[in-house]
């Protein structure tokens, strides 16, 4: 139900700019809710939509993400901005593509600035603001802490292979949050949760591992191990787990670090559930991950292929009828739909849809081209293909594949199509200029980054 106009206008000349934005929502085709729900936004890092129960996996990766999901929409081709963490965070908080912010293709050392993000823009509207994070690319520094209140980006462990490389797992993730949570009391909140699991190296506790003995059961041949991160053909340096050399070996203790994070979104909810509010909750990742596409194993950043990019993608909100979805979403769909179930307007540079208004009304989302970018490769989605576009170093030219995709871990050749073509290179024409961190890195900064690969920039 909408409050009267006359109650609304009311409320914003005792509060200020406060609410302005959502009685602007009145006349820009939005509605500001009677009791505005919270918002709740977690993001899975390096998760696979294909090893979810509800998207089909056959082992219990994920009971209780599964449980979610019977009473939510789920978007069974929702696609990633890029197939590396900080150019897609920056597309989640501000409805651009990954050439239209600036932080760009780069993870790691540029930062989100000149746009107004989905933080800053619920904080003006009256919604307390907490972030908690688990990846060191994510850290304060990378802009991505604008707008929230509080931004709890500290990472207590070491990666065993990178000990430059610092992080935070699930439980304690979780429970900073609900910290945060249980603090906070009656105005909306607007929640954001980054979990590192399944992140590799995948060292799930071990009691997560007995239910996903089978995913060994029918092993392929041994796996070299490599020098690098970031080469086909092999073990990533950083994947490598000592005594382990076969990819059925490693897919099993991803799914069983899968199983660990599902536990903690368990606990969450039940947190987010405590308040007694209503709340809009949207549960995605920020990329893939190869399990031997294209030669490359366990890895990630290097590709726009299904692999890298099909992610999840879950909305539970007031209004929402469950069901299944099978048109293409992005990243970009992120911000738009959650400041519309905020009553907020939807800004006019956003990229992306307010998905919301589609699915309480059955329409269908219009076909449109989506695209998913790593710099030295872009990829235009459509319904039922996507336009490749690949380069082999930085004065290449790009070369175009054209491929039919309708879900699934299969893609085929087709012929080219001219109007994706030039939207791809219309799309590629347009870069905005990266920003990179305003103050030299620190030598603690640079080696980590450097552990990861990331100061080798295109």
């Amino acid at each position: 139900m909408l409050r009267p106009f006359r109650e609304v206008a009311a409320t914003v000349l005792r509060n200020g700019s406060v609410l302005l934005a959502a009685l602007l929502a009145l006349g820009c085709g939005g509605a500001f809710p009677e009791r505005p729900p919270d918002l709740v936004l977690v993001v899975i890092d390096t998760l696979r939509a294909d090893h979810l129960g509800v998207y089909g996996f056959p082992l219990p990766t994920s009971p209780h993400l599964d449980r979610f999901a019977e009473g939510a929409v789920v978007f069974e081709r929702a696609l990633a901005a890029s197939s590396s963490t900080v150019p897609s965070h920056a597309t989640l908080m501000t409805s651009r593509f990954v050439r239209e912010h600036s932080v760009g293709w780069v993870n790691g050392t540029t930062r989100l600035e000149g746009a107004v993000t989905l933080a800053e823009r619920l904080r003006g509207a009256g919604y307390a603001t907490g972030a908690f994070v688990s990846n060191f690319v994510l850290r304060r520094a990378s802009g991505l802490d604008a707008g929230f209140e509080v931004y709890d980006d500290a990472f207590p462990a070491a990666e065993p292979n990178r000990p430059d490389f610092y992080e935070r797992a699930a439980p304690d993730t979780t429970a900073r949050a609900l910290a945060w949570l249980a603090a906070q009391g009656d105005p909306p909140v607007f929640l954001f949760v980054h979990y590192q699991d399944p992140h590799g190296p995948y060292l799930p506790p071990p009691e997560w591992l007995d239910a996903f003995a089978p995913l060994e059961a029918d092993d392929a041949s041994p796996l070299p191990r490599l020098a690098g991160d970031d080469e086909p053909g092999g073990i990533p340096r950083y994947q490598a787990i000592p005594g382990l050399d076969r990819l059925g070996q490693y897919v099993r203790r991803y799914a069983g670090e899968i199983a660990y994070f599902d536990a903690s979104f368990a606990a969450l909810l039940a947190g987010v559930e405590a308040r007694g509010r209503p709340n809009a909750i949207l549960v995605t990742a920020d990329h893939g991950e190869s399990f031997g596409e294209g030669g490359f194993y366990l890895s990630h950043g290097h590709a726009t292929t299904p692999d890298q990019v099909h992610v999840p993608l879950l909305l539970r909100a007031p209004g929402l009828a469950p069901g299944r979805r099978s048109e293409p979403v992005h990243h970009v769909d992120v911000a738009p739909t959650l400041l519309a179930f905020a009553g907020l307007p939807v800004p006019a540079e956003a990229r992306g849809l307010a998905l919301g208004s589609y699915l309480e009304t059955g329409r269908p989302l219009p076909d449109r081209l989506l695209f998913s970018d790593v710099g030295s490769e872009v990829s235009a989605y459509a319904s039922d293909r996507f336009l490749r576009a690949r380069r082999g170093g930085p004065r290449a030219p790009f070369v175009y594949t054209q491929l039919r995709w309708e879900g699934g871990r299969r893609w085929e050749r087709i012929a080219t199509r001219a109007a994706d073509l030039e939207a791809l290179d219309a799309y590629l024409a347009e870069t905005v200029p990266r920003r990179p961190i305003p103050k030299a890195l620190s030598d603690e900064d640079r080696a980590r980054l450097r552990a990861l690969g990331y100061l080798d920039e295109e």
